[in-house]
């Protein structure tokens, strides 16, 4: 075991056996270092495909890791090897970076592969995650079978070939929303908005994807990727005059990775981000999931500088003393109120009440979705710190939001 002796399940995401293929103990000595702070399930190691067989024979549920460095000899290998275990997904080590030859064993969702000797924990980790939920998706779909329920399998019952391939081959794009300063009148910041650069249908918005990414758990790995894109672009942020944050939204099912705060951590040393530019807008469904775990993740991050907003404020059901516990800077009202502004009279008094509220607790507050001018003087009129929304500019690419920058530090410079 690699962790605290505990029964295998085979079933449970992070938990699955490993079965190491091959000659060298060096790359065994390795895997286990990489493995020990975090994975819970057994790893085998066996140096030839023929010693590994007995053992693949006892799991129902196992993931390969096979060192290899040709393309024929790993699908014959794993040809072999499936007979004895025919849902196992299978982890290519290579020594450099595929190319066209390796494309029809890529191309199966069932193999995934990985560089030992540019060992990435985020990448270790989004790829052995992967081949869990598609060991749950075959262990779902063989009851389902076993029950005579042959529909097709729900997306919930693990990730999305596709979607983790586009996650793979980097079809993801990150957009910029950019958020107004309504007593300076600048740009004091934006919020990362992900979209899929999809090859046949073209520009897709989360509504698209999102959904099938947080029932599966692809949803992790798929933000620990914005976070990554995000790191990369700052700095050509604030050479642009960036003076402010960027927000990047964390879901309840991101808090369900136990390793949430410590792989971000690790991100952001990684990155060298400078955590006065990094905001982590939560939902009031991810502060009331699990409240342990919650408080310690973002006291963990909180102490190195990232400050915390709650989205979609009014639409759930936040505690108060929840909100006083913990380091959350910034209310975001919700756009489905601000577009009631003017003229809805219930709308306007609970706008009014959330910029009290969020003022009476020492907290910033920022209006999402204004798009017009009555609503922007509505806002001004009683207070709100920020705006967003497509009276001032839709979201757009980080190319345009850095020219955006660029113009807005010359208005601003004497």
């Amino acid at each position: 075991m690699l962790a605290d002796d505990e029964p295998l399940n085979p079933t449970e995401p992070g938990h699955p056996a490993l079965m190491l293929i091959s000659a060298s103990d060096e790359l065994e000595a390795s895997w286990r270092s990489w493995l020990e702070p975090w994975w819970q399930g057994h790893l085998f190691r066996c140096r030839s495909p023929e010693a590994a067989v007995p053992i693949l024979q006892q799991f129902s549920a196992l993931i390969i890791l096979l060192e290899t460095a040709c393309p024929e000899h790993a699908s014959s290998t794993l040809s072999r090897l499936r007979k004895h275990c025919p849902t196992a997904p299978s982890v290519l080590l290579l020594t450099q970076q595929p190319d066209q030859r390796w494309q029809a064993l890529l191309t199966d969702p069932c193999n995934d592969y990985f560089l030992p000797g540019e060992a990435c924990d985020t990448t270790l980790r989004r790829v052995l995650r992967y081949c869990s939920h598609l060991l749950l998706c075959h262990d779902r779909l063989r009851k389902l079978e076993q029950l005579q329920q042959l529909q097709n399998p729900e997306p919930s019952s693990g990730y999305d070939p596709e979607l983790w391939r586009a996650l793979q081959r980097e079809e993801f794009v990150l957009f910029y929303q950019p958020r107004i300063d309504l007593r300076e009148g600048n740009i004091c910041g934006a919020e990362a908005l992900i979209r899929w650069q999809h090859p046949e249908r073209g520009l897709l918005t989360p509504d698209h994807f999102i959904p099938d990414c947080e029932a599966s758990g692809l949803v992790v790995p798929l933000g620990y990727w914005v976070i990554q894109q995000v790191g990369k672009s700052l700095p050509n942020m604030l050479a642009s005059g960036l003076n402010g944050r960027i927000g990047i939204n964390l879901s309840f099912r991101q808090f369900q990775d136990r390793f949430l705060a410590t792989t971000i951590e690790r991100l952001i040393k990684q990155h060298l981000i400078d955590t006065r530019t990094l905001e982590f807008e939560l939902t009031e469904t991810a502060l009331c999931s699990d409240e342990e775990h919650v408080r310690e993740s973002i006291t963990q991050l909180s102490a190195l500088g990232v400050e915390f907003s709650l989205d979609d404020f009014g639409t759930g059901y936040s505690s108060f003393s929840l909100l006083q516990k913990l380091p959350v800077a910034t209310l975001k009202i919700d756009k489905s109120f601000v577009a009631g502004i003017p003229g809805n009279a219930d709308d306007e008094e609970i706008v009014r009440a959330m910029i009290s509220l969020a003022h009476n607790l020492n907290k910033q507050v920022i209006a999402e979705g204004v798009e017009n001018r009555d609503q922007l003087e509505f806002l001004i009129r009683h207070d709100c710190d920020q705006v967003q929304g497509y009276f001032f500019s839709r979201p757009i690419c980080e190319e345009q939001f850095l020219a955006l920058l660029s113009h807005s530090q010359r208005q601003q410079a004497p």
